[in-house]
């Protein structure tokens, strides 16, 4: 028997497998039956007696209708046809073109304004002129929802737009004017060389904008020639940050000139991206000299930016990088998932950055900010890599001569990206003995609160040394480096007031554009734009 079940039990499987479903079938219809039958013969049981009611005459009763009673037809939705999507897009263009147009006409008038023409005029006016002719030409379905897609992205856009546009007429305006006047003069000399060389930079220049961020830029935002430069909530109020504006103009250099990164990168013969290493043999001076593929775009914005301010850009990074109660956490080398960040060490970003001092002529000020690190970060004489759970050294003189060698090409070799021409060579970028004599000369006059008459970067760079120097004058040496800073926002804010109206007729228009919802939409962003920034606090419940 067992061996009759053995040979036969896939058989017995697939009859189980198709018989079982019917068996359960007929055993829940034979249940359901008889739980009907029960409920009805105690309802009959339960239900009290009636009387009879009398018979109306035969000729008095009313006949049957045949037809069966009419059902009343389920209410279905009606599905959107064609033209409605059309309609829907349509509406929608026309829309974002008026509050555009508006916006655009504002910015034209108003100098606070003025570098979001370009985005205005061309990257949205000029993408909506497109969708408007494509669903002019009988678009089919899919090109309809194709276009309706571009829309809502271009609709986020002009939402951003507007807010960087209220940041500049409102609240903090001239924060944002004076920041603008610091990325201006950072990025100008490279703006006239890209011009004069005809190279193709896809960001006509980076535009301000505050919020609860850290420190970036954003190159090609949205395919657009707009790089918001993102600003931290109290920037203003530490000269130690003003320098890093010049770090971020150099990362949208960098990745504006669409083939720098790329053709940077197969020059040097480096990768794009380093995996972690898998063992310690692994551990070369090939391997080394990859990491620096990796690092490759903040190696080139702290080689600019030194070469932009000078010694003020190396003391900013100092001040901002030390950290004495764990030096050696500023030798280590972090990963982000499997793969090396694209940060180098704080350590090795500084002994670079006082090597780029030296290639511009200023040898003793790049001694003596590396003698301070070393002593603020005593017994640090290794890198250290994550490797299998632990950290394993790596020498530094093995690093720091890989980073010379870098730092050397960077700065002395000629770049065919840019026509041959050196970093150090185009015309108003370098901080060399001009550039350095004027930051003296008005690095006194700020010590001592006075107003200068100076190129914005020039300025924040004699800021920086001044209260690296007297420590105690910080806010005075600040606050004297803004006002002598003319940014646009001051300028605009400096127009005479416009004459007051009597406070009934404020009080009637008032109450009028409560019926108009573009009025009381544009009442919610100025509210936001006064209200003061308040970061959140977590309370238990």
């Amino acid at each position: 028997m067992r061996e009759l079940l053995t040979e036969h039990i896939g058989e017995i499987a697939l009859l189980i497998y198709i018989l079982y479903p019917l068996f359960k079938r007929f055993r829940d219809r034979q249940k359901k039956k008889r739980e009907q039958a029960g409920t009805a013969q105690e309802t009959t049981a339960k239900a009290p007696a009636r009387r009879e009611a009398p018979r109306a005459p035969a000729s008095r009763q009313p006949v049957p209708d045949p037809r069966p009673a009419s059902r009343p037809e389920p209410v279905v939705a009606k599905r959107p046809t064609e033209p409605d999507f059309l309609a829907a897009a349509r509406a929608q263009l026309d829309r974002l073109k008026q509050e555009t147009s508006r916006l655009l006409t504002r910015a034209e008038s108003d100098p606070r304004l003025v570098r979001l023409v370009p985005a205005l005029r061309e990257d949205l006016l000029g993408r909506l002129d497109e969708i408007d002719r494509s669903l002019k030409s009988s678009p089919t379905l899919s090109t309809i929802v194709q276009e309706t897609t571009v829309l809502r992205g271009l609709d986020a856009l002009l939402r951003y737009l507007k807010t960087m546009a209220q940041q500049r007429m409102y609240g903090g305006a001239s924060f944002v004017g004076d920041a603008d006047a610091m990325a201006d003069a950072c990025y100008a000399p490279i703006l006239e060389f890209a011009r004069a060389q005809g190279l193709d930079l896809r960001t006509s220049q980076p535009v301000v904008v505050t919020g609860d961020w850290d420190l970036s830029i954003v190159p090609r935002f949205a395919s657009t020639r707009v790089a918001p430069l993102r600003l931290p909530v109290g920037f203003e109020r530490s000269l130690w940050r003003w320098p890093a504006i010049a770090h971020e103009v150099a990362h949208d250099f960098y990745y504006s000139l669409e083939p720098l990164d790329r053709e940077l990168h197969a020059r040097l013969g480096l990768p794009h991206e380093v995996e972690l290493p898998m063992s310690s043999g692994e551990l070369d001076g090939a391997w080394l000299r990859q990491l620096f593929g990796a690092w490759l775009p903040e190696v080139f914005a702290d080689v600019v930016g030194t070469v932009t301010l000078g010694p003020a850009y190396v003391e900013t990074m100092r001040r901002a990088f030390r950290n004495p109660s764990s030096p050696q956490r500023t030798a280590a080398i972090f990963q982000d998932n499997a793969l090396i960040d694209e940060h180098p060490p704080a350590r090795l970003r500084l002994y670079m950055a006082t090597r780029v001092l030296h290639h511009l002529g200023r040898h003793e000020e790049a001694d003596a900010l590396w003698e301070r690190w070393e002593a603020e970060h005593a017994d640090v004489r290794l890198y250290y890599l994550p490797l299998g759970g632990q950290w394993v050294g790596l020498s530094d003189e093995a690093l720091h001569s890989i980073a010379d060698s870098f730092v050397d090409e960077l700065i002395q070799g000629a770049w065919p990206e840019l026509e041959g021409f050196h970093l150090r060579d185009i015309p108003g970028l370098a901080y060399l003995h001009a550039e350095h004599a004027e930051v003296e000369r008005i690095s006194d006059q700020l010590a001592r609160g006075e107003t200068v008459h100076a190129e914005a970067r020039w300025i924040m760079a004699a800021a920086v040394l001044a209260a690296a120097a007297q420590p105690t004058l910080h806010d005075h040496i600040l606050e004297a480096a803004r006002r002598s800073i003319v940014g646009v926002g001051a300028k605009a804010e400096e127009a005479p007031p416009a004459r007051r109206r009597p406070s009934g007729k404020i009080g009637e228009t008032l109450v009028a554009s409560l019926s108009q919802p573009n009025a009381i939409q544009e009442a919610i962003i100025l509210g936001a734009a006064f209200t003061p920034y308040k970061r959140p606090r977590w309370t238990r419940g």
